[in-house]
C-alpha cells in the first residue's frame, strides 16, 4: 500500500471511533430498553393471572356512583344480573375461533334503571344470524371487566350506518344504540355447554412478548459493530507496521 493510501486508510480509522462508539452506545441502551419492557411485561401478566385468580366482584363495585370505573376491577371476574337488550345485539367483526372466522355477540345489560353494560357474550361462525340469538330477558353473566382497547393500527374503522362494528368504542355504540353505556365491558364466560352459540370464555390475557428476541437482536448488533471495528483497527495496525522501514 502507497503512503496516500496509507494516509486515506490512517484518516478513516481516526474518524470511525467518533461514528461507532455513539451507535454502540445506541444499541446497547436499545437491548437494554427491551430488557425493561421485557421485565414489566411479565410483572404485568403476572398482575392479570393473580386479579383473575381473585374471587368475583360486583358491578357495583367496579363503578363509582359518578360512572368512573375503579382500575383495580380490570381483567377481575365479576357476575352481574339483569334484562338483557336483545333489541340492541350487535356483532364485532373479524373475531376466530379455533381458527374459524366469525365474530363477537354484543349486548346491552340493563343492571338498573338506566343503568346499562356492554357484553361480551362470545363466539359465532361466519354464517350466524342476529335473528338466531335466543338469550332475552332477565339473565345473571359471570364473567370478565374489561376496559375497551382503543382501535389498532390495522382496525378498520367501525360503520355504524352499516352497523359493522371492528372495535369496541362505547361512546359511538351508545350513540348507534340510543342508551347510556358504563365505560367497561363484561366478556362472558363460557356456560356449561362449552358448543352452545355464542361461546363465551373469549378473554385473551397473552400479549405479544417478543421483546427478548429484539434485545438479543439489539445487542448482536452492538457486538457485530464492536468486532467488524476492531478487525478492521487490526488491519490498520498491520498494514501501517508493514510500511515502517
Amino acid at each position: 500500500m502507497d503512503h496516500s493510501a496509507l494516509n486515506q486508510f490512517s484518516s478513516r480509522v481516526r474518524w470511525m471511533p467518533f461514528f461507532v462508539a455513539p451507535a454502540f452506545i445506541v444499541l446497547v441502551m436499545l437491548g437494554i430498553w427491551q430488557l425493561d419492557r421485557l421485565s414489566s411485561k411479565l410483572e404485568l401478566l403476572s398482575e392479570i393471572h393473580t386479579r383473575l385468580s381473585l374471587p368475583p366482584v360486583t358491578l357495583d363495585e367496579c363503578v363509582n356512583i359518578n360512572g368512573s370505573t375503579t382500575d383495580l376491577c380490570h381483567h377481575r371476574k365479576v357476575v352481574a344480573t339483569g334484562e338483557l337488550l336483545s333489541g340492541n345485539i350487535l356483532s364485532l367483526l373479524a373475531k376466530t375461533y379455533k381458527k374459524r372466522a366469525g365474530a363477537h355477540i354484543l349486548v346491552p345489560l340493563m343492571v338498573e334503571k338506566e343503568v346499562f353494560v356492554l357484553v361480551n357474550l362470545g363466539w359465532v361462525p361466519q354464517d350466524y344470524s342476529l335473528s338466531d340469538f335466543s338469550n332475552y330477558g332477565t339473565a345473571t353473566i359471570s364473567g370478565v371487566v374489561r376496559i375497551p382497547i382503543k382501535q389498532g393500527w390495522f382496525t378498520p374503522d367501525n360503520d355504524p350506518m352499516e352497523n359493522e362494528w371492528y372495535w369496541i368504542d362505547l361512546t359511538e355504540i351508545s350513540t348507534a344504540i340510543g342508551v347510556e353505556l358504563l365505560p367497561i365491558i363484561i366478556e362472558a364466560q363460557i356456560g356449561p355447554d362449552p358448543y352452545a352459540l355464542p361461546i363465551g370464555g373469549q378473554t385473551r390475557v397473552e400479549f405479544p412478548n417478543d421483546h427478548m428476541q429484539y434485545a438479543i437482536t439489539w445487542f448482536g448488533l452492538a457486538l457485530v459493530l464492536l468486532i467488524g471495528f476492531s478487525l478492521y483497527f487490526r488491519q490498520y495496525l498491520k498494514t501501517r507496521r508493514g510500511q515502517v522501514p
